[in-house]
């Protein structure tokens, strides 16, 4: 009699198999295969055909002086990790990364000392000046602009005063 396994646990088969399944999922899957007669034949005979492919393929030879040599080159590439400059001496050797960036802060800078200060400062209201020295303000705008007729109105006073005094009475 074969039965088929539960067609929700061909994943769990797989990595019970390969023993990838956590604590909490490998108790999980040894519940259910004491109690599925068809997982464990799956899981077993999964078990079975693993075993004979390893056995079947050879272990590759790897000879000391291939061994030496893989060894060295993983040294070699540890050390060039420690060796790696840290952020900031990279920005320092590569100016290419630099200039943008001193750019932009240079950039930020004179836009924030040009229009700053007036983001920061309140505007104040404008100031009132009093209604005595307003009047005369407006009093002696109207003289300038009038200024002209002024003095011809004193011009012909004058000639008033001449042609009175000349007039015999």
């Amino acid at each position: 009699m074969n039965m088929k396994p539960c067609p929700d646990r061909h994943e769990m088969i797989l990595l019970a198999a390969y023993g990838e399944l956590d604590p909490e999922q490998r108790q999980d899957w040894e519940q259910h295969r004491t109690a599925c007669p068809g997982c464990r034949g799956e899981y077993e005979a999964l078990l079975r055909l693993l075993g004979r492919i390893k056995e079947s393929t050879p272990v590759p030879e790897l000879s000391e002086k291939r061994a030496s040599s893989i060894l060295w080159s993983v040294k070699r590439e540890l050390r060039k990790e420690g060796e790696k400059p840290s952020w900031w001496k990279q920005w320092l050797v590569r100016p290419s990364r630099l200039v943008p960036a001193l750019a932009t802060v240079s950039i930020v800078l004179i836009t924030f000392g040009l229009f700053g200060p007036n983001f920061t400062e309140k505007s104040s209201p404008p100031q009132t000046v009093p209604d005595v020295e307003n009047e005369t303000v407006i009093k002696d705008l109207d003289v300038l602009t009038n200024l002209d007729f002024l003095e011809d109105m004193d011009t012909v006073q004058e000639l008033l005063n001449v042609l009175d005094h000349n007039e015999p009475t």
